[in-house]
């Protein structure tokens, strides 16, 4: 055969090599490299009606969430009831999946009601990615003689404290007087700062706390009012916003603490009051679950992250004593909130040996 008929009868081998060639190199198409992930149809979870403290959040950064994603969209809010964010925080943790349309807005009070151990938990917040934190530093009041010298009540003697339920946001307060050798005495149904500061004038109970210091005018003109009449803040139970009462600085329980009873700084019970006080300052926290994708985290960050730097949510903040965290900020105060195995379980153990004669009274 002549070099040319060989090559000519060539041709059509080597066109089906190459075409097998060509096939091979073709990826089946789930192995196709995927577009990037985008939020779609944005969602808030809200941790409690519209009017809590999670409702009134909601309704604040809806607006500038979306003005953050941009591209159109819409933020739509779910609410819940109740106002500790217990009944969200559980439909979170339960029934959202990590696909990036849902984030949580919820209040410390879940954190607290997490940390005291109630039944109706279904969630780990420790697992949770944040968002934003706002944070208070709430702030405890009692009778003059307490401020003088917390020390001259010690060795047991009781102090009535205001409580919303036994185990509610005031938990670190109760904890707290513990740690002072006190014996606290929870009087609950007390949750409005209306009614405690009432209860307080009365001599219905000896202390009260005040979770949102300078959130309304009237909450700080009714402090000012309890400072000048002999019920001075005898701490506050974080630092996380400088606290100033009647032209006095509000002194961080830690410190108060060292120096009337520095022993209990070393105990498992300490390290539980330091959770329940981070939980408790917890104004709002935005979160997502724990598997959201990271191109999706990146989006919903760049969106508050714009959002929470909004004029209106800045001025809001600056005017009412709060701390706004971004997400990278978030990480340590989250940290402080779930504590440690072993504190948690001192704390519970405590719990169980009081929650008996308090629900007797």
């Amino acid at each position: 055969m002549r070099r040319r008929d060989l090559l000519l009868a060539a041709l059509p081998l080597g066109a089906a090599v190459l075409a097998g060639r060509a096939g091979a190199s073709e990826l089946p198409p789930k192995r196709l490299p995927v577009q990037a992930q985008s939020v779609t149809n944005p969602q808030l979870l809200i941790g409690g009606d519209k009017g809590s403290t999670a409702g009134r959040w909601g309704g604040l950064l809806a607006p500038e969430l979306e003005r953050g994603f941009g591209h159109g969209q819409v933020i739509s809010t779910r609410m819940t009831v109740g106002q500790d964010g217990v009944t969200a925080a559980n439909l979170f943790d339960t029934q959202t999946p990590p696909d990036g349309t849902t984030a949580l807005a919820v209040p410390g009070a879940a954190l607290v009601a997490a940390l005291s151990g109630e039944a109706r938990i279904h969630f780990d917040y420790s697992r949770w990615l944040p968002l934003f934190f706002s944070l208070l530093s709430p702030v405890v009041i009692g009778h003059a003689q307490l401020h003088r010298n917390i020390e001259n009540f010690m060795r047991d003697r009781p102090v009535r404290i205001a409580v919303s339920t036994l185990t509610g946001i005031e938990l670190p307060t109760v904890l707290g007087m513990t740690m002072f050798g006190l014996r606290p005495i929870p009087v609950p149904g007390l949750a409005s700062v209306t009614d405690a500061i009432a209860a307080l004038r009365d001599n219905q109970v000896d202390v009260i706390q005040i979770l949102d210091p300078q959130g309304s005018a009237e909450t700080r003109t009714a402090i000012e009012a309890l400072s000048h009449d002999g019920y001075p803040a005898l701490f506050s139970l974080t630092d996380s916003v400088p606290l100033e009462i009647g032209g006095q600085r509000v002194p961080f329980m830690h410190d108060v603490l060292l120096r009337e009873n520095h022993s209990a700084l070393s105990s498992l019970l300490y390290g539980a009051w330091t959770a329940l006080s981070a939980a408790a300052a917890l104004d709002i926290g935005l979160v997502l679950p724990m598997l959201t994708p990271p191109t999706l985290v990146a989006e919903w960050r760049h969106a508050c992250d714009l959002a929470i730097d909004s004029t209106d949510i800045r001025t809001m903040a600056s005017g009412t004593g709060r701390k706004l965290l971004d997400a990278t900020a978030c990480t340590g105060p989250l940290r402080q909130m779930a504590g440690d195995v072993t504190s948690i379980m001192a704390l519970r153990r405590w719990l169980s040996t009081h929650l008996p004669d308090w629900r007797m009274g």
